[in-house]
């Protein structure tokens, strides 16, 4: 569990998402083992560079460095609560000398005019400011000839409810549609889909149940903190959407493309 140290203070737009987010080091639906398959397929060599955009705790990014000696990583994230435990994360596995990881609320401009051998965003879409095609069209950009993009994403497995989306204040046409729909938004950024996986229920299951239990157990030990009502309440009802037609229409694919 992450410690007080690691929540944003009160007040802070950040500090219910760490709250919410304190019980797990992967910040969406995919398991350990489901990340450890992508980073195997990635076959870095030495010398690679790396960057992600929003890397959240840095689990994605800690573990490629483990995998693949010789490779150096950036991470560009707005919350300096999860690059602190992205470091720790990073010391304890002995890569942090090959990973630099920057407070930022605008990437765009500190990736500018420079070419990686693999760009990420895992559900960091708007990092960059726009949408999911947007957020591939920047990683596309980011990278080499023959270079990797790791993108991953919300998607649509089945059709959504209107009352669904209107109560989530969501739109249809902000996700794509599966991994159809996900293979398509990257070859139009001029990349060559390689694999697209699709996160399990019990991943969906799992996440969902980590990010409303952390919160309630968060309030529980802070009876008297005056945000802790607005946090509940909000907890709560995605616990609700997710029940009610999240879970049936809303997936999460993460596919990995090389450019052309």
């Amino acid at each position: 569990m992450t410690g007080e140290e690691h929540l944003a203070p009160g007040g802070h737009p950040l500090r219910f998402t760490t709250i919410a987010h304190s019980e797990r080091t992967t910040l969406g639906p995919l398991s350990p083992e489901r990340l450890a398959s992508i980073v195997e397929r990635l076959d870095l060599a030495p010398g690679s560079r790396v960057i992600e955009l929003g890397p959240g705790k840095g689990e994605v990014l800690v573990r490629i460095l483990a995998r693949w000696p010789g490779v150096s990583a950036e991470g560009f994230d707005r919350s300096p609560w999860f690059l602190a435990e992205a470091r720790v994360a990073a010391e304890a596995d002995g890569v942090l000398d090959r990973l630099s990881l920057i407070e930022t609320d605008a990437p765009g401009p500190l990736v500018a005019d420079r070419v990686f051998d693999l760009a990420i965003a895992v559900g960091a879409t708007g990092v960059v400011g726009g949408d999911q095609a947007t957020t591939i069209g920047v990683l596309a950009g980011a990278v080499r000839r023959g270079g990797l993009v790791l993108f991953g994403d919300g998607a649509w497995i089945r059709e959504p409810s209107a009352s669904g989306l209107a109560g989530f204040g969501m739109t249809r046409d902000e996700l794509v549609d599966g991994p159809d729909g996900l293979a398509a938004l990257g070859i139009e950024a001029g990349l060559e889909p390689l694999a697209i996986d699709v996160a399990s229920d019990d991943e969906w299951d799992a996440y969902e149940s980590a990010f409303a239990g952390a919160v309630e157990r968060w309030a529980s030990r802070h009876p008297d903190d005056p945000e802790r009502d607005g946090f509940l309440e909000r907890s709560r009802s995605m616990a609700v959407s997710y029940a009610t037609w999240r879970r049936d229409a809303m997936g999460f694919a993460i596919g990995l493309f090389r450019r052309r």
